[in-house]
């Protein structure tokens, strides 16, 4: 995921580029950073905030932004997302929106982090972005500094927020315990109420009885798995193919399930390997195997690693290939699965 997490390359751009706080100046105009604020103070875990902010863009730069804002308190919801107003001077204005959820109770923050601004005519001319874009890619930014030397750098500073328990204040207090029934049923019982339980529990205990036996009968049914994992991985691949998602649109999608089918192959490769590990470091077991000769049976991954570093980038940032170009990727990691013996 391109993000604030072991984002060196934003450390090396920094040491290149003169820090100012919230405002830069191109050219005689000024570039600002303002109404810096979170949607709520207080959260509850797990809910939802927005960290937003507004950047004043002069005519003729182009601003830089993380893909997304992660640490151990809090992640990203979804991607960075902004919107464009243009101004009567020619320049614009971007409200920029992190979607965050908060995992960490008590006291937290967004920390601070860096944004960049440059002249626009340098970001097209490194292929940071096209003519016309007012937000380029922050990882190529990030590989290649030094091809926008007009580059400033602009922090945005720390938000402070409280996210609070799902627990009560007495419960937080005094521990959570057990708490006794309310009443127990003696022999003054109320019989209609009684006869009403007994009726109703007698059809939960059919409606659970039906149910399990359909569950059990669909279990018992089903197909069998195919017991070739290459043959699977081949079938799921031939099955996304025709269903054709990248020419309806939905490329993230498209990327996420091939990457999924790569990753439920190669993990059965090596008994170490499992869904606990990210991709990245998956495809870096899976060279480090190939450099060792552990596995003689199968191709050269340096087309199957690069394909799956781009899905990832498709899944977690805003690449969005051509269904084209997507279609030919994901042929090319069939086809390194197709050229492989069956595990």
């Amino acid at each position: 995921m391109t993000g604030l997490r072991g984002s060196v390359a934003v450390v090396l751009l920094a040491s290149v580029i003169v820090a100012i706080p919230a405002r830069a100046q191109e050219d005689g105009n000024t570039v600002s950073v303002s109404e810096i604020n979170l949607t709520a103070d207080t959260v509850s875990i797990g809910d939802l905030v927005d960290l937003s902010f507004v950047v004043d863009l002069p005519e003729g730069t182009i601003l830089f932004v993380p893909d997304s804002l992660d640490t151990s308190n809090f992640e990203s919801f979804e991607s960075v997302r902004w919107s464009i107003e243009s101004q009567s001077d020619g320049g614009s204005r971007l409200t920029v929106t992190y979607p965050l959820i908060a995992f960490q109770v008590g006291g937290i923050a967004v920390p601070e982090f860096p944004i960049f601004v440059a002249r626009s005519s340098e970001a097209v001319r490194a292929d940071f972005s096209t003519d016309g874009e007012l937000v380029g890619d922050w990882t190529a930014l990030q590989g290649e500094p030094s091809a926008t030397p007009s580059a400033r750098l602009l922090m945005i500073p720390a938000q402070p927020l409280w996210v609070a328990s799902v627990l009560e204040i007495e419960d937080a207090s005094n521990g959570v315990q057990p708490r006794p029934v309310a009443d127990v049923v003696g022999g003054a019982r109320h019989w209609p109420a009684t006869m009403l339980l007994l009726l109703f529990g007698a059809l939960l205990a059919w409606v659970v009885f039906t149910s399990s036996r359909a569950v059990w009968i669909s279990v018992r049914d089903r197909p069998l798995p195919p017991p070739d994992p290459r043959l699977a991985a081949l079938a799921a691949f031939d099955a996304l193919l025709t269903e054709g998602l990248h020419r309806q649109g939905d490329v993230r999608r498209f990327y996420t399930q091939a990457s999924d089918i790569t990753r439920r192959f190669v993990e059965v490769l090596d008994q170490r390997w499992g869904p606990a590990q990210t991709s990245t470091e998956l495809m870096t077991d899976l060279e480090r195997a190939t450099q060792r000769s552990d596995f003689t049976s199968i191709p050269e991954v340096d087309a199957l690693t690069g394909v799956m570093g781009h899905a990832e980038e498709v899944k977690f940032g805003g690449d969005r290939p051509a269904a084209d170009d997507a279609e030919r990727e994901v042929g090319e990691v069939r086809s390194w699965i197709e050229g492989t013996s069956s595990p």
